[in-house]
């Protein structure tokens, strides 16, 4: 994926009585050129493509390649924070697996996934984060935030960051109780607010946004919502319905022989890993992949791998774009 040591050379044939060969660099190419090429390839062929060289990497930068999330498609699965580097491991729904190094990721956790962003905190800041495109945008960070860990930690947000209608909700456990706080940040805000539950003891492992509330579901048939309009909490029960209703919410819990079959092809073995779950887009009514947490550290100074399902996309913003 790094530069390669020597360039390819792109050899074009011109007509003439000797038959002459004209070599150029692959460097070298018109930016018009590169451009077009980059806007035809694929989110794997792009990240080879921007490896090359520089002129390549700033010629993707305006690339729109972006894979759609098909209906009832798997999401693709990221490996990171092992060994203490940035060297990650991508799985496609294919199960083919590939190599790459992702700074940002070294030391993060991912506290969100959704449509091909992620929500990371990494050194004492939380920032939207798209993998293959890098680009990346800061969030003001809560002030008096607990303690980060995979385990304590749930978020979601209702569209994506570039949007101006954006809303961010994280949900923890506070220390040592059974208390929930939900920090909550509207795009264009400095500030978090703070919201509290009080006695709520089982582990938060789902969560969802659907028509203007957050929703965080427990491994019983509980669930947590936040409105963002009445902002306010509230407890609610989970009742499952065989078909859709305009009083249902389109939402369904991915089925464990699902969840094993998708590691299966894959060829994952997560029982070890801290997971981010996500939600996938399906025709009748999107299903959630869970969130599975495992304790933070190992022994003998190497950290705990995480990963982090999530939709493959290549999403581009303006570098003058704030929060």
């Amino acid at each position: 994926m790094g530069s390669m040591d020597s360039s390819p050379v792109v050899h074009s044939q011109r007509s003439s009585t000797r038959d002459q060969v004209t070599t150029r660099e692959w460097n070298d190419l018109p930016s018009e050129l590169l451009l077009s090429i980059a806007d035809l390839l694929g989110i794997i062929e792009l990240l080879r493509f921007r490896g090359v060289c520089k002129d390549w990497n700033f010629a993707s930068s305006t690339a729109s390649a972006e894979i759609e999330a098909l209906p009832n498609r798997d999401p693709w699965f990221l490996l990171y924070g092992e060994n203490n580097n940035s060297q990650c491991t991508l799985v496609t729904e294919s199960g083919k697996q590939y190599i790459i190094t992702i700074p940002e990721m070294d030391g993060a956790t991912c506290l969100a996934s959704s449509q091909g962003w992620l929500l990371l905190y990494r050194e004492g800041l939380i920032f939207f984060f798209c993998p293959f495109s890098r680009a990346r945008i800061d969030l003001p960070v809560p002030t008096k935030f607990p303690p980060m860990g995979i385990s304590d930690h749930v978020a979601m947000f209702s569209t994506p960051p570039t949007s101006q209608d954006c809303v961010v909700c994280i949900i923890c456990r506070t220390n040592k109780t059974d208390d929930l706080e939900l920090y909550v940040i509207h795009r264009g805000a400095t500030s978090w607010t703070k919201h509290k539950l009080n006695s709520f003891p089982n582990k938060i492992e789902c969560a969802a946004y659907h028509n203007g509330v957050f929703y965080y579901f427990d491994n019983t048939d509980l669930m947590v919502c936040f409105s963002i309009k009445d902002r306010s909490i509230s407890l609610g029960k989970v009742r499952y319905v065989k078909s859709s209703n305009p009083g249902c919410i389109p939402l369904t819990f991915i089925s464990n022989v699902e969840k094993e079959d998708m590691k299966k092809r894959l060829d994952l073995e997560l029982g070890d890993v801290s997971t981010c779950g996500t939600t996938v887009s399906c025709l009748k009514a999107d299903k959630m992949v869970p969130y599975e947490n495992r304790a933070n550290a190992k022994g003998g100074g190497t950290r705990r791998p995480k990963g982090v399902w999530f939709q493959p996309r290549f999403h581009q913003i303006d570098k003058m774009l704030s929060w």
